[in-house]
């Protein structure tokens, strides 16, 4: 490690918001200043102006609604590289010396799943060097290379994972020499709260919550970080501070473990309650396929095809008819382009599929569940209460979610919130 190096580094995150105009990226920069004086040296990672992504996307979907390839990638990344110029302009008009960065720069390597590519390794070196010259790199979210130097991209919330997994290699490049990195994550939200205070009005913040947790709420809809950067998060021991890009106080501390120490000797709650949070995720899409081939043959092809074009699959359940076996799994509307090309394939003529769209996921989520018996009848029965109809449902140790319609959504969530004594 260099002898200007610092001991402790930090990755800041920005997300669209925080620069999606040319009065927020002075606002930023005019923070950044501030921070970077009494702070230790940031690599600062961003995200596309607010907006500019979804623009792109609806470019390319005039062309061809369903192709994700090279060209798809390379126009949907363009957007950070607009980002990371602005701000590093507007520093360097601070007097703070900044470098842009895109993905490749950085040496950041991906698989080849084009929308949904996955980070294999990352060179640190390149953004050390600068660090140890007094240079605040800005580095653009989102992409990557493949082995090809095709431009890869993460998929959405990719920015969180760019983050965090610069973070983590950070980190393992420091801690020989007794260093570390964390991570902070800037967004248009305060902290972590036990439901969107959008739909849920009495909602509470969190000061602290495990990654198992956060993984579970960003799996089942929360939107406030990527699950992929929970889960390198934990796995390589990254503490993550989401906070409020508009207000300079403290947000939610996601740490390692189920009730670990976090920073500043805060700690989880030794008598865990039973459930820390409502989630939802209202952009949910139920396929339903009858009749199906009886045998684990069909649905092991069928799910390692969608497997292999990056479709997440969440619930899945079947059942028997008198027309024969009817097969139903989740998706999120983002992956619906996706399954249909996958079912047009791999289904044969006499197969019907049918597509439910407008649903929504409703989840409970709490380690404490694990030593509560119950959980499952309070849930289902504040269900029933509000005469809301489940189509799917599935469970672990310390999560119960269920596929309702979207129209529902709303009064099951604060439901839910009052039942589980969440309420603020």
């Amino acid at each position: 490690m260099s002898s200007h190096l610092a001991p402790h580094l930090l990755v800041k995150k920005y997300g669209g918001t925080s620069v999606g105009s040319i009065e927020r990226i002075e606002a930023l920069a005019d923070r950044l200043v501030r921070e970077t004086q009494n702070g230790p040296p940031p690599i600062i990672v961003v995200s596309a102006m607010s907006g500019e992504t979804n623009r792109l996307i609806a470019l390319a979907e005039k062309i061809d609604p369903d192709y994700r390839g090279p060209a798809y990638d390379m126009l949907i990344a363009s957007g950070e590289q607009v980002a990371i110029s602005l701000l590093s302009m507007a520093l360097k008009k601070r007097n703070i010396n900044a470098q842009p960065m895109l993905g490749h720069q950085v040496g950041i390597r991906t698989d080849s799943t084009f929308a949904k590519a996955r980070i294999q390794t990352i060179d640190v070196e390149p953004l050390i060097k600068l660090i140890a010259n007094g240079i605040i790199p800005v580095v653009a979210g989102f992409q990557g290379v493949d082995a090809d130097d095709n431009i890869t991209t993460l998929g959405r919330g990719g920015s969180d994972t760019t983050a965090v997994a610069l973070a983590a290699a950070l980190k393992a490049h420091l801690k020989p020499q007794g260093g570390d990195c964390d991570c902070e994550i800037f967004t248009d939200v305060p902290a972590v709260f036990t439901a969107d205070p959008r739909l849920v009005q009495k909602a509470r913040e969190l000061k602290t919550i495990s990654s198992e947790e956060m993984m579970e709420m960003a799996a089942l809809g929360s939107k406030v970080l990527h699950i992929r950067c929970v889960e390198i998060g934990a796995k390589h021991d990254v503490k993550i501070h989401l906070r409020s890009t508009f207000e300079e106080r403290t947000g939610t501390w996601i740490v390692p473990g189920t009730a670990e120490q976090g920073p500043h000797n805060m700690q989880l709650n030794i008598e865990e309650p039973v459930v820390s949070a409502v989630t939802h995720d209202a952009n949910t899409a139920v396929f339903t396929l009858f009749p199906v081939p009886a045998g684990p043959q069909f649905l092991a092809s069928l799910f390692q095809n969608l497997a292999a074009k990056g479709v997440v699959v969440d619930i899945i359940t079947s059942s028997e008819t008198a027309e024969g076996t009817r097969l139903s799994f989740s998706v999120t509307k983002e992956d619906i382009p996706l399954s249909k090309q996958v079912l047009k394939t791999a289904l044969t003529a006499n197969i019907k599929t049918e597509l439910a769209e407008g649903r929504a996921k409703i989840s409970v989520v709490g380690v404490g569940m694990r030593n509560h018996p119950g959980v499952a009848a309070r849930f289902f029965s504040v269900l029933a209460t509000q005469n809301v109809s489940v189509q799917l449902v599935t469970t672990s140790e310390i999560k119960i979610s269920a596929v309702i319609d979207g129209n529902d959504l709303e009064r099951a969530a604060k439901a839910l919130h009052t039942e589980f004594e969440l309420d603020a």
